[in-house]
Formats: structure tokens, sequence, C-alpha cells
């Protein structure tokens, strides 16, 4: 990767971090004198997702973060979009919440998703101890998001691997992945004692956050368990924006000063969530492990939705028509019971593992909407999914002259069943209610894989190659709630191989390198998305034939890590074909001739970037963080026309400072995001007539800690330190110039956030 390619910005970033590496180079190693086992810790980060084994961080082909329940504490994370916060290449989008009831899904999925280096979605894999979470779902005025299916109050610790992860996890990692571990007993019970646990209380000012978790683990000769529940209480997420809403004298306009689309104060929320963990541990010391784990999480959020509180008015300024009250109240939950057995010990095997789980997510979303004079209207929309799935996988260590290997192997299956409803009263013209977007479907998964790490010359030049063989089935249900929709059977398989090489030039520099494929198959939605409304003139038709969505990337770079400072640089390019979309493929929207659609496999996909991520510790106490992140896509349709892929971000820079002292006592940083401006040539063709671009920007943030007793941690943040006016391009993409309510995408200006830990 020559660094005289990239943006200026990028090159002055990058060529701080190598300046920075060098001044580093002259401070001595500190790990052993400076809170050790902390920078050591870090140092030594170890990561699974990427090999399916535990291997140092360093030593992989692949770019991975890793986060613990320290780091995240000590960053005051409350969601996922939090926890990518310092995060180039990797983003959350969360719009504001302004849908309607049968019209529009603006900032109702909520923290929607992942997106990594432009790809987000359901199209990345999430999962939660090695279980899926539940798909994203969007369908006319439904939008359910993935992001709050998991409360951060319950992890141990997140890997977010960039690239594909199909060659080792199937399906749905064409992009890359995210992977949650919950805590076990142990991680709360010291030697010696046979009890501990934690309790901790957070206030964030940004959305006014109450949220309390309380962890209790014990221990019995051989037995552990543990209990573990956060609750969180929260209002609306506060904004930049200062128009409470207002009458014009004709038009639609709000029906009060405090109403209508104008608003771009936040729409009023009130919001509480609930997550729980129970795990028993039998552990008798013989290498044999078991685990039976019980998973609860629900949410519940009101929305009262006055940007929809309208009124049309005549050119005498008469109201002729009015909505009078837009209410939104959405509930989600997830359930999981999951069984493991592991082994550990030696032998041609010395690694082992079985897992049974069962899990159910339900997505719910309630509208009443009362109107004048037209009749008022209530809208139900759920999507379900239930899955119970078997995994298996094992590790052999052996050598074979010279040449060492670290054999993991193993399987999985696991059935979905899927399904969706659309109900409430006053349908839309021509449609009847209840009824489905698509028909109850069973989405079954089997997969085997196996994967390798040999160590060669001595462990110079460690070469990763694995492979992977999937098979899909989706059956369709004759769904009596679609009594004249026939679904459509398909089945499917894919082989995906991966293959990635680290050399050792020295003990602290490292080049790498990694080629990896990823596939996504068609979801039931798309197989058999239905919806026919003939007296309007269209209707959708089901696609057997649909493909899965493919992937392939490469990606190389330099790693130098030492006691004193860590710098990766990396560059990358992936292809994706056969990206799903859903196309009208003939009628004219006519009763007699009505509009065809139809999920087919339209698009491919470029991506090209580059990232940089430089640590220095110097002996003081002192160290220094650069990040940064640069992207460039472009769909190209089948005849070979290019266009930009928008869902890529701008160029984003993360700069910090920090000091903690020697023992761990007390410490904290300061933290600058710098994120660039979208470049119009960008946006082509994505809005009419062309598309707002938020303005570069660059805001401060500051966290701290002090243990105030040896169990006692006070942590406090400040974030937007500056109170500076901006918005995300993830938030605001596919917003107009002409908008009038661009400050509703604003984020929270100056604000804080405070915890207290206690650890017994």
């Amino acid at each position: 990767m020559n660094i005289r390619h990239l943006p200026s910005v990028t090159r002055l970033a990058a060529g701080s971090a190598l300046g920075l590496a060098l001044a580093a180079t002259a401070s001595p190693a500190f790990a052993q004198d400076n809170d050790g086992e902390y920078w050591v810790s870090l140092k030594n980060r170890i990561v699974v997702t990427a090999t399916r084994t535990a291997v140092k961080a360093e030593d992989i082909p692949v770019t991975v973060t890793v986060k613990s329940d320290e780091q995240i504490a000590d960053e005051l994370v409350t969601d996922i979009r939090d926890l990518v916060r310092f995060e180039p290449g990797v983003s959350v989008q969360r719009q504001p919440a302004r849908f309607g009831a049968a019209l529009g899904t603006t900032g109702r999925a909520g923290n929607d998703s992942f997106n990594i280096r432009g790809i987000g979605g359901n199209r990345v894999l999430v999962q939660v101890d090695g279980v899926r979470v539940p798909d994203g779902f969007t369908f006319g005025a439904q939008a359910a998001g993935r992001g709050d299916y998991v409360d951060l109050g319950l992890v141990k610790s997140v890997e977010i691997l960039r690239g594909p992860s199909s060659a080792l996890y199937g399906s749905d990692g064409l992009a890359g992945a995210v992977s949650f571990i919950t805590s076990d007993p142990a991680d709360f019970l010291e030697p010696g004692k046979n009890v501990g646990g934690l309790l901790r209380a957070a206030y964030n000012s940004a959305d006014e956050e109450f949220s309390e978790t309380a962890i209790l683990a014990g221990r019995s000769g051989d037995w552990s368990i543990m209990a573990a529940y956060t609750r969180r209480d929260h209002k609306e997420l506060d904004n930049k924006g200062n128009i409470a809403g207002g009458v014009t004298p004709t038009g639609t306009s709000g029906k009060d000063a405090n109403s209508g689309p104008l608003r771009t104060l936040p729409n009023p929320q009130d919001g509480h969530s609930n997550a729980a963990l129970a795990r028993i541990v039998y552990d008798p010391g013989n290498g044999h492990k078991v685990r039976l784990t019980g998973e609860y999480l629900d949410t519940d959020l009101y929305t009262n939705g006055l940007t929809g509180v309208t009124a049309t008015r005549n050119a005498q300024g008469v109201v002729t028509a009015s909505v009078d009250r837009l209410e939104g109240f959405d509930t989600g939950e997830r359930k999981r019971v999951s069984l493991d057995w592991s082994w550990e010990g030696e032998g041609a095997i010395d690694f082992a593992r079985v897992a049974l789980y069962w899990q159910d997510g339900e997505d719910n979303q309630y509208t009443e909407e009362d109107r004048t004079p037209a009749a008022d209207r209530t809208r139900l929309n759920t999507f379900e999914n239930r899955v119970i799935g078997a995994s298996a996988d094992a590790r052999a260590d052996f050598a074979t002259g010279a040449i060492t290997h670290r054999l993991v192997f193993g399987g999985d299956i696991s059935k979905t069943r899927q399904r969706g409803l659309r109900d409430g009263t006053v349908p839309p013209f021509g449609e009847t209610y209840p009824t489905r977007a698509f028909p109850t479907t069973d989405f079954t998964r089997v997969g085997l894989f196996v994967g390798d790490e040999i160590s060669v010359a001595e462990g110079r030049l460690l070469l990763y190659p694995a492979l992977r063989f999937d098979w899909y089935d989706l059956s369709p249900d004759n769904d009596p709630l679609l009594p004249t929709f026939a679904g459509a059977k398909q089945d499917g398989s894919r082989v995906s191989p991966k293959f990635g090489a680290v050399w050792k030039i020295t003990d602290d520099v490292r080049l790498f390198a990694n080629y990896a494929t990823g596939f996504k198959a068609p979801e039931p939605g798309q197989v058999n998305q239905f919806f026919s409304n003939i007296a309007s003139g269209y209707t959708s038709i089901p696609n057997p034939d649909l493909g899965p969505e493919r992937s392939e990337s490469f990606e190389g770079g330099i790693r130098f890590s030492s006691d004193a400072i860590s710098l990766d640089v990396t560059g990358f390019t992936a292809r994706y074909k056969d990206f799903i979309s859903q196309e009208q493929v003939s009628g004219n929207f006519l009763p007699n001739d009505p509009a065809i659609y139809q999920f087919v496999n339209l698009d491919r996909v470029r991506v090209k970037g580059a990232e940089a991520r430089f640590e220095g510790r110097a002996s003081s106490g002192l160290y220094t963080t650069l990040a940064l992140s640069w992207a460039k896509g472009d769909v190209i349709d089948p005849d070979g026309v290019r266009s930009p892929l928008s869902s890529i971000d701008p160029l984003k820079l993360v700069a910090g400072i920090g000091y903690r002292q020697r023992e761990g006592r007390f410490g904290g940083q300061l933290i600058m995001t710098h994120a660039g401006r979208k470049e119009a040539s960008r946006t082509t063709g994505l809005c009419t007539p062309e598309c707002f671009r938020p303005d570069s920007f660059t805001i401060l943030d500051a966290t701290a800690f002090v243990r105030v007793m040896e169990a006692l941690t006070l942590r406090a943040g400040v974030f937007n330190i500056l109170d500076k006016k901006y918005s995300w391009w993830s938030d605001v993409r596919g917003l107009a110039s002409t908008s009038l309510v661009t400050d509703a995408y604003t984020q929270p200006g100056r604000n804080a956030s405070v915890s207290l830990s206690f650890r017994f």
C-alpha cells in the first residue's frame, strides 16, 4: 500500500502514527513497573473469533478489535453505538424517531445493526456465546433492528472481526462478525473465595438513562453459579434541534406549536429494559466442564410522535384534515437456553466441545393514530425468530516434522422458524388484515468446517487455512393467512475457503495477509415476500431461484508490537457479488396489468480502503492512541454502470492521550474524533436533487476513573466537550439537501456520564 495514494488527512494521520511509534521506541518498556497486569493483558490480547482457537491478536492475519468488560466500563458504554464510538471503520445507525403509522420507518429500528467497512445489516454476523442474534427486518412501516437484542451490562468481552467470516461460521458473515461473550462465575470469584460479584449504578445525561447492574457468583466444591441482572430506564436521545413545531398558513403543518413535520426537537420517548443471565457450571477438575445458561432480555419503548401530529389547511387557513395523535408502543424480547460441555486434556484430540441451544427473539411494533375526518387506525407489526441448534468442535495439536499444527474442526446445525404478522384496523385499500409479509418459514442451516494454524520455521511463519461447507433449506408453510399465495421452497449449498499468513520478520515486526470468502443465504422474506393489491395495481411474486450473496476479501499489512508500542497498518479490497435487491420486473400499475415486484440477484459491489492503529505507552504512565479508517466503494449494475456505495462512512480519525497511575488507582484520557465530509461525487443518485452532507467535524471527549477504595471504582466522562453541532453520515444517509429538519439528525450537545462500581 502506497501511503501517497491516500487522502491528505489520512497521510497526515498515518505519518503522525509512524512518528509517534519512532518516539515511543526511545522510551524504556514499562509493562513491569506500571500497572503491569493491565498493560500486559492489552498487549497479549487473545482472539477466538478469527480462527475459532485462542490466538494472540498480534499473530492473526486479519483486523480484530477486542473490547474487555473493563474497557467497556472505562469508556462509559451503554449500548452498541457507544461500543464503537472510538472505532474507525465500524458504525451503528441510529436515526431520530420520526416514523408514521402506515408510512415511514425513520428511527423505528433504534440501534439498527453494525456496519463494517461499508456493509451492514444482516450481512454482518452477530452472535452471543456462539448463538446468532435474530435477523433485522423491514417491510412497510415496520423496521426491526438487531442492536437492542444485546445488553452490554452482562458481557465479558466483544470481538469485532473485519472481513468475511463464512469459512468458519457460515452464512451471514459476508462483511464481518461481532461476537459477544458473557461472563462465567469464575470471572467474579477470586482464589480462595467462594462468593463474589459486582454492583454498578450509572447515569447518562444524553438520554437521561439510569442503569443498575447486580451480579452474584458463588462456588461450592465442583459447582459454581452466577446470576446477573441489568435494568435500564431512559428518555429520548437529545440533539441540537430547537424547533418545537408550529403552524404555517397553508398545506400540511403541525396541529399546534409543539408538533408537525418541521419539528426538530426529539419526539418524547420513555423506555426501559430488563436483562438477566443465569449460569450453572460443573467443573470437576479433570478437564471436563458443563455449563447451563439461561438468558432473558426485554425492551419497552413508548414514542409520542409529535412530528406526525399534523393539520392540512385550505387557502383560508381552515383545517380540512388532521392527525390528532400518533403514538408508538414497541417491545422486544430475546430468550435463550443453552447447554454446553467442553473437555481439555492430552492425546490425539486435546480439546472438544458440544453445545445445544434454544432461542426465541420477537419484535412487536404497535402504533395508534387518531385522525379527523378520516377513521382512526392502528397498526401491529411483529417479527419472530425461534431457533433450536447444536454445534460441536474439536482441536488437535500435532507436528509433522518441524511443522506444528493446531487443527480445529467441527460442524453445526440449526433450524429457525421465522414469521411475522401485519395487523390492525382500517387496512390500506385493497388489502385485508391480518396478513403476513411472507409465509411462516423453517430455515435450516447445516455446516462442516476445518481450519488449521500451521507453524513453520520455529514459529516465524504462521499459516491459517480454513474451509467450510454449508447447506441451507427454506421451507415455507401453507399459511392460512395467505390463502392465495403459494410459497416457493429453496435450498442450496456453498463452499467457503480462507487462507491467511503471518510472517514474523523479527520478534516485534510482522507482515500479514489474508484471503477470505463470505456468503449470505437468501432470507425467507426475500424468497417469498408477499403483498398483493390488485385494486391499486401492484403485487409481489416469489423467487425460488434467488441465489446467495457472495464476497471475496483481500487484506494485508504490517504490524509492530513491543512492550512500548503497537502499530497496525492495513490495506484491503473486497468484492461482493449477487447482492439481493427488490426490483419491478414487469407490469404497469394497472388492475389488468399490475406491477410485478421480485427479489433478484442484481448488484455487484467493490470496496477498497485502508486502516491504521497506533498505541504508545511510556514508563511514566502516559499513553497515546491513534486510529483511522478510509474506504471507497462502488455499486456496479448488470450493464457495468458504476454508482457510489453510499453506506460507506467518510474518513474517521480518532486520537487520544491519557494517563494511568502505575498501580491503576486512577487515570483518564482525552479523545479527539474527526469525521470527514462525504464527498458529493460519492452520493450521486442517492437523493433528489442531491444529498444533505453534514460538514466535517472534530469533537473532544474525556473519560476518567479513580479507585475510591480497593473494591470501589468511580468513572466519569464528558462527551462533546466543545458542544459542537454535528451529525454522522450513517444517520443522515438518504436525507435530501432540501430537507428542513436536518437539525433533527444531530447528535447530543455537551453531555456527561458517571458510574460507580463495587466489586466484592
